[in-house]
Order: structure tokens, then C-alpha cells, then sequence
């Protein structure tokens, strides 16, 4: 146990080593030799023009996105597909389930970040937040041999699965290796896109196509990407990053950081395990437990906000940047909502109202997304060229996030005005509509993703780069908990077809008013 003076003595080392330090423009303390590194870092066009860590990260990202594409494939319909084929849950639960793990993976992403912060630095969270995810995935890919052990199973796997250590690191670090005033750095999200819809591209069909004979070959497909992911960033980190990322922005002290990561271990193992015996108990219903977890998000999400705006770290003109996030957020719980929908109703839709057979085949619900994948690559490639022009660096960034949000509503009502709404007595509607839906939401709405990202690189206050991030994050888990009530409300898929309508309409009117504020919007984010 340390004594009173070697805690001295050890704040007092911290003091002489911090004074030799310089903050540079984004916030990181950092020795004149690692000023030098962190210049050469970025200034290097290697990559395409871009330094040779993005190419990394955007590897990462790959396998990151096929991890997620092989879950999301088949997640959803192994929860209500009837036992022995599926878990037997109903519709309502299964959409309230998939809605449950998605806030606690919003929720816990502030501590996942703050650990890449505070504790590891942003690889090494992305080392051990990937190799979790993977064991995670592989707890799906067990068989089940009764339906308690397979609802434990999936339960505690799901919750796991969605604890990411890693918190925002990736596009932390990638805002790292620019300037804030280098226009490359929304060029380096698109490539991240892009390396996104390239796995969005081959994994579903692979993954769907197989869960139409077992859905455990989905989940370990996705154990092998997660653990790949750390493998890339673990091994050659160095070479890539330098020293960037291999230390805490700001570390705690020795001891704070073995209570507070045990705290932290401790609480991710009682709450997977908690929910596992309640469920499995029948001492609460999936409702009651969404309930829960929707408050949980809305007082984590205004504890989060407020401890950042008075942080005594920020300094004036960082708090007035930090004023440009408001609209941000805003259009971030929106897209919360949307979010959710798209990843319940939609695949439910899709599954039951969408004629999925093409010469005596059956395409597997899961598959349709590879569709996705091949939009968001086209439009990643497009922007990514788009942007570099002369007419493209003129295209601000608020200006980007209003144009994906409109046509992100948009998409909405055209999947559903021609169907359900000019056709409701139809028992299959053709793959027409869901075709038109996703390319005018994955190629309209591509501006909004990359640019919500780079808007935040560029406003985060020193010390918050990754925990920022995060922010975004946060704020959609908002939209995730009201869709948490609203699915224990609407508990079949035609209760739930009008939600198109509603979301749709809400971002059409979000766009148009954020549009209007948007030279205010610019100046606070170059405020200097």
C-alpha cells in the first residue's frame, strides 16, 4: 500500500514531467521529440494522400463492420424465430431486446471512452475492446440445447457484445492525425466509411445466407473479425501511430486506475448477470426491464453533458465552440429514432411484407443489406472525390449534415407512402420499394454520418477528444430510449409501420430549421 510521501513523490514526478510538455493545437501534451513525431504523423500522404494510420483504422473498421454486419444479419430473427430454429421470443420483445442492448452499448461507450482517455489510451482500448467483442460473438456461436440455456446465452452475449470498451477511439484517433483546420480529415471518416460498406457489402449475404441453415454460423463469422481487429492495431500499432494513442490524454494516478478498472470489470459482470437471472427468472418482463433502461439513458446522457460543459479543463473558447454541438445532438436523437427503426421494424418488414423469392429461391432477409453496402460504397467513393474538388470544399459542414438529413427523411416516406399507406391490403410488396428506400437513405443521407463525425473531431475540448465522440453516441441512445417505450407499446410490426411516417416528417423539419442557423453554426465551430 503506497504511504503518503511516495503518493507525493509520485504527483511530484508527474508535475516535472508535465512541465516539460507542450499542449499542441488539439489538446495533447506532448515532449518536443513527440511534437516532431506527431508533425512528421501528419503530414505524411502516403496513404492515398492521407497518412498511413488511416489505412489502418479503416482496416480495423472493416472488420469491425463485418463483426457487426454477420450480427446484425441475424440477430433479430433468432430471437423471435420459433424454437428450435430461433428463441421463441415475440415481435415486441425481440424488437424491445435488440433496442435494450443498443442503449447499453450507448451507455456504457462513455465509459469505454473515458477508459481509452483516462486509463489505456485509444489502441489499447481498441486492443481489448475488440478481443471482448469477439468472445462475446463466440458466446453467440455456442448452439443452443435448451431454450433457457439459449436465451442466457444470447442475453448475456447480446450485452456483452454491445459493452465497447473501445469507445470512440478509432475516430479519435483518426482526428488526432490532422490539424483542425486540415480539410483531409472528413476525406479519412469517408474512407472509414467506405471500409465499412465493403464488409457491409460481402458479409450479410454470407452470413444470412447461412442462417437460413443455423444462425450460429453468423456469430462466429463475427468472432473472427473482432478478433482480427485487434490483432491489426496490437501488432503493428507503432510503426503506424508512433507514440499517438499508446498513452491516456489524461492518466490517472496508479492507484485510482486499478479501483476504477476493477470498479469497472466488476460492474459489466454484475449487470450482464443480473439481466440473464431476471429474464430467465420471469421475476421481470422484457418491458419492465426496457422501462428501466430507458431511464437509465436519459439521466446518463444529462450526467454526461453536464459534467463536460462544467468541466473546469475547458477553456473559454472551447466552451463557446462546444456551443455548436446543440444542433448536432439534436439531430442526433432524431436519428436515434430512425436508428432503432431501422434495425427492428425494417428488418421485420422486410422479413414479412417483402417478397424475397426470385426463381423458385428464397433470399434470406439478412442478405438484403449487402444492398447497403454496395450504395454506401458507391456513395463513399463519390464524396470522398466529391469533396476534394474545388466546388466540394466549398460545401460546408453544415451544409453536408442538413443535406443527409433531409433526404434521410425522405427515404422514409418513399418505402412507405407506396406501400402500406396507397396499398394496405397488399400481402407482398415488391423489392422495388425497399431498393428506392435504401438508395436515396445510403446515398443522400451519406453526407450526414461523415460530417457529424469530423464536425466533432474539430470542436472537441483537449482531454475530451475520444469521450466527445462519444457524444454523438449518447445523444442517438437518447432517440433508442424512446423508441425503448414505444415498442412496449406497439408490439406487432403493423403497429409499428406509421413510425416511417412520423420520423420521416420529424427530420424533413429538423433539416430545414438547422439549415436556416447554419453561417452561426459555421462561425462557433472556427471560433479561435
Amino acid at each position: 500500500m503506497a504511504t503518503s510521501s511516495e503518493h507525493v513523490d509520485e504527483q511530484s514526478d508527474t508535475d516535472q514531467q508535465d512541465s516539460n510538455l507542450v499542449v499542441d493545437e488539439s489538446g495533447l501534451k506532448v515532449d518536443h521529440r513527440q511534437e516532431e513525431e506527431l508533425e512528421h504523423l501528419r503530414s505524411d500522404r502516403s496513404f492515398f494522400g492521407y497518412p498511413k494510420g488511416i489505412g489502418i483504422l479503416a482496416t480495423g473498421n472493416l472488420f469491425n463492420s463485418i463483426c457487426w454486419a454477420s450480427y446484425g444479419a441475424v440477430m433479430i430473427y433468432y430471437l423471435y424465430k420459433p424454437w428450435t430454429k430461433g428463441l421463441g421470443f415475440t415481435q415486441g420483445e425481440a424488437a424491445q431486446l435488440i433496442a435494450i442492448v443498443a442503449a447499453i452499448n450507448s451507455m456504457f461507450e462513455i465509459l469505454g471512452s473515458w477508459l481509452a482517455d483516462r486509463v489505456f489510451g485509444a489502441r489499447k482500448a481498441l486492443v481489448i475492446g475488440n478481443i471482448t467483442k469477439g468472445l462475446s460473438c463466440g458466446l453467440l456461436a455456442i448452439p443452443a440445447f435448451s431454450i433457457g440455456q439459449g436465451r442466457a446465452f444470447a442475453i448475456v452475449g447480446m450485452v456483452l457484445m454491445n459493452i465497447p470498451i473501445v469507445g470512440a477511439s478509432n475516430a479519435s484517433l483518426t482526428g488526432m492525425l490532422f490539424h483542425r483546420d486540415d480539410s483531409r480529415r472528413d476525406g479519412a471518416f469517408a474512407i472509414h466509411a467506405i471500409a465499412n460498406n465493403i464488409a457491409g457489402f460481402i458479409t450479410p449475404v454470407i452470413s444470412a445466407q447461412l442462417g437460413l441453415v443455423n444462425y450460429h454460423y453468423g456469430f462466429a463469422i463475427g468472432a473472427v473479425a473482432a478478433l482480427l481487429y485487434a490483432a491489426i492495431i496490437g501488432l503493428p500499432g507503432k510503426r503506424f501511430f508512433g507514440s499517438l494513442g499508446s498513452k491516456p490524454s489524461r492518466p490517472l494516478s496508479v492507484q485510482e486506475k486499478k479501483r476504477y478498472s476493477l470498479i469497472a470489470l466488476v460492474a459489466l459482470v454484475v449487470i450482464a448477470a443480473f439481466i440473464a437471472v431476471l429474464l430467465l427468472s420471469k421475476k421481470v418482463s422484457v418491458n419492465s426491464l426496457a422501462n428501466t433502461v430507458s431511464s437509465c439513458t436519459f439521466v446518463v446522457a444529462i450526467l454526461f453533458f453536464a459534467i463536460i460543459w462544467r468541466s473546469k479543463r475547458i477553456s473559454s473558447t472551447e466552451r463557446h465552440r462546444l456551443r455548436a454541438v446543440t444542433p448536432l445532438f439534436i439531430m442526433q436523437i432524431v436519428i436515434g429514432v430512425d436508428y432503432a427503426i431501422q434495425g427492428t421494424t425494417l428488418l421485420m418488414f422486410l422479413d414479412q411484407r417483402i417478397n424475397r423469392k426470385f426463381g423458385g429461391i428464397e433470399i434470406a432477409p439478412g442478405s438484403f443489406t449487402t444492398i447497403v453496402g454496395i450504395i454506401s460504397l458507391l456513395s463513399g467513393l463519390f464524396f470522398s472525390w466529391f469533396w476534394v474538388t474545388d466546388l466540394g470544399k466549398r460545401w460546408k459542414s453544415s451544409s453536408r449534415l442538413c443535406f443527409g438529413f433531409f433526404f434521410t427523411g425522405i427515404a422514409n416516406f418513399l418505402l412507405i407512402v407506396p406501400t402500406v399507406v396507397l396499398n394496405p391490403h397488399a400481402g407482398k410488396y415488391s423489392v422495388v420499394w425497399l431498393l428506392v428506400y435504401y438508395l436515396v437513405s445510403n446515398f443522400g443521407g451519406f453526407p450526414y454520418g461523415v460530417a457529424a463525425n469530423s464536425t466533432v473531431a474539430a470542436i472537441a475540448p483537449k482531454s475530451y477528444e475520444t469521450q466527445m465522440q462519444t457524444s454523438l453516441t449518447l445523444s442517438a441512445a437518447i432517440g433508442t430510449a424512446i423508441m425503448l417505450v414505444v415498442y412496449g407499446r406497439l408490439k406487432s410490426l403493423d403497429q409499428q409501420l406509421p413510425l416511417f411516417l412520423i420520423i420521416g416528417t420529424l427530420e424533413i423539419v429538423v433539416a430545414v430549421v438547422v439549415m436556416m442557423f447554419s453561417k452561426r453554426f459555421e462561425s462557433m465551430i472556427l471560433d479561435d
